[in-house]
């Protein structure tokens, strides 16, 4: 029989890894204290990692190979959905976490304040980040805000807290890879789930596993990829009125501005004004997605509707809460 079955809304820490001998266990010794259940995903790992998260006693999922992160935490999702939890906080297994804020992460959700708590690393604690990580982190964090809709101070922090609502909502795509925090992001504001944010420390006790500025390009693709699915509106018509603006612009600008020999202006009309054209398509496509993207959400939600089961009409319904003798309404003192 399970050992856990018999917690009733436990509280559950996720951690991702890929790789992290060196830091998973501990980790997980030092995650345990607050939460009731530490869930590691190996995603392939090739090192020591998973005996040693289990020697140190978390629950471990393998994958078989490496499928990105991604797919790990749809893993742990659909894993801690079965345990029926009260919250599941996230972090990341490479040790730059600290396990004493996780009360802090935690607060907004057991307060009923939020549905997703996101630790920002650019709140009132102030941490030793890289000036190359910083900036890499508000291009991406400026982008992906002005994409999804949703708007924070810190998009790519890998620890994060979930309510059961959140846990159940959220879903991400398998090729999504580093850009899950961001298509995060993309969730959030189509399933209107509440977000806030509360400040974290960091440690980045060695060099970056991939090459930063590869990895930054990565998550710009990843982000681009998931806009033209989840926002086709926005991003195709956006695209297209900007490229169209600037097709009118420059043609005016060469047509008063220029001398150039009536063949020489042909040609340039003609490749603008299909440029212009192809602009016009794009907002085209753009409506056409966004029509059937709208249908598809209809048909979900029908779908949904016809198969959840009947809930007894009840006053008396059960109200989640945390499964130990935990305290989350006071957060740890900011470390020196």
């Amino acid at each position: 029989m399970d050992h856990h079955a018999s917690i009733i809304h436990p509280t559950i820490a996720l951690i991702p890894a890929f790789n992290e001998s060196r830091f998973i266990g501990s980790l997980v010794l030092a995650t345990k204290a607050y939460v009731d259940i530490v869930i590691v995903v190996d995603d392939g790992s090739t090192d020591q990692t998973v005996i040693i998260a289990q020697q140190a006693g978390a629950v471990v999922l393998q994958h078989t190979v490496n499928q990105g992160k991604a797919a790990a935490v749809n893993t742990g999702f659909r894993y801690s959905a079965t345990l029926n939890p009260f919250a599941v906080v996230m972090l990341d297994g490479d040790g730059q976490h600290i396990a004493d804020d996780i009360p802090r992460l935690l607060a907004p959700i057991c307060h009923g304040h939020a549905d997703v708590v996101i630790g920002s690393r650019y709140g009132t604690i102030q941490s030793t980040i890289p000036l190359y990580r910083k900036v890499g982190q508000l291009g991406l964090t400026t982008l992906t805000n002005l994409i999804s809709g949703v708007h924070v101070s810190d998009s790519q922090s890998g620890f994060r807290a979930f309510s059961a609502q959140a846990i159940q909502a959220l879903s991400f795509t398998s090729n999504g890879g580093f850009s899950i925090e961001s298509e995060m992001q993309f969730h959030i504001h189509e399933q209107a789930l509440r977000v806030t944010e509360v400040p974290i420390h960091v440690l980045y006790v060695e060099k970056a596993k991939r090459n930063p500025f590869r990895h930054g390009m990565q998550v710009v693709n990843g982000i681009l990829s998931i806009a033209t699915t989840m926002r086709p509106l926005l991003f195709w018509c956006g695209s297209g009125f900007v490229a169209l603006i600037l097709s009118t612009v420059l043609l005016v600008f060469l047509a008063e501005h220029t001398t150039i020999s009536l063949s020489q202006f042909a040609w340039l009309l003609s490749s603008l004004l299909i440029g212009m054209l192809l602009s016009v398509g794009a907002i085209g496509t753009g409506i056409i997605l966004q029509r059937q993207r709208i249908m598809l959400q209809r048909m979900e939600t029908s779908l949904k509707q016809q198969f959840q089961p009947v809930q007894p009409a009840t006053t008396n319904l059960p109200v989640l809460v945390p499964s130990l003798d935990r305290s989350y309404d006071t957060v740890p003192h900011a470390h020196a």
